[in-house]
Order: structure tokens, then sequence, then C-alpha cells
């Protein structure tokens, strides 16, 4: 086990968690404790999307740009890849910024100026071109 996943999982040992699941793109993890539920069961595959989902990177409010700057995206605009969507103010005042993970479409956006955000939550959706 890499140094990662072993300091994941002592956390997890120290808390009342049965599962963590951690996804980022393709790349992802799940650990179980000892004391989760035993099953065999293997939930079907989600079919395939067109659409890209764009998830919060932190957790704070979500604006559309710094202030004082205009918003960058509305549904329906035409984005390039690594275009700047909005951003996300954490608590400790640093804005992260929300990209667009591949040129197309913006389809949905799922949130406003002000909004609290979770990580990991989605905030649009990207439709590739």
């Amino acid at each position: 086990m890499n140094e990662d996943l072993r300091a994941v999982s002592d956390w997890m040992k120290t808390t009342d968690l049965v599962e963590v699941v951690w996804r980022k793109g393709a790349k992802g993890f799940a650990l179980c404790g000892p004391d989760a539920p035993s099953t065999n069961l293997q939930a079907p595959p989600l079919p395939a999307s067109r659409f890209l989902p764009v998830p919060s990177e932190g957790v704070g409010v979500f604006q559309w740009n710094e202030p004082g700057k205009a918003r960058l995206c509305e549904e329906g605009a035409a984005v390039p890849e690594g275009a700047v969507l909005g951003i996300v103010t954490t608590g400790s005042g640093k804005a992260k910024p929300v990209k667009a993970p591949a040129a197309g479409r913006v389809v949905k956006v799922f949130v406003d100026a002000g909004q609290a955000v979770e990580y990991g939550q989605p905030l649009f959706l990207v439709e590739p071109a």
C-alpha cells in the first residue's frame, strides 16, 4: 500500500466510517473498513454520457469571476479546453479556478454566484466538441 493510501486508511480507523470512495476523472480508490457490510453484488455500470461534469475542486463559495470582473460563462457558451468557468473561494480566501475539462459547449449550469459548494459537487456539464 502506498503512503498516501496508508494515511487515508489510518485516518479512517479513527472515525466511524465504514467506506471511503474517492474518484477524480478515471482515477480513484475505495477503502472498506472491517465493519463494512459484506456484499457480493456489483452495481451495473452507468451508461456512458456524452456530457462531462465539471466538479468543484474545493469547499467554498462559488463566484463567476473575481470582484469587479465580468461573468465568464453561460449555458450554451462555447468554451476551449482549460477555460475558466468560474472560481470557488475557500475559507482561507484563496480562489480556485473551475476549468473546462475539454473544448465544447456548456450545456448546464448548476450553481449561481454566492452559492456554497462542496468538494466534488457538479457545477457545470460540458458537451465535448
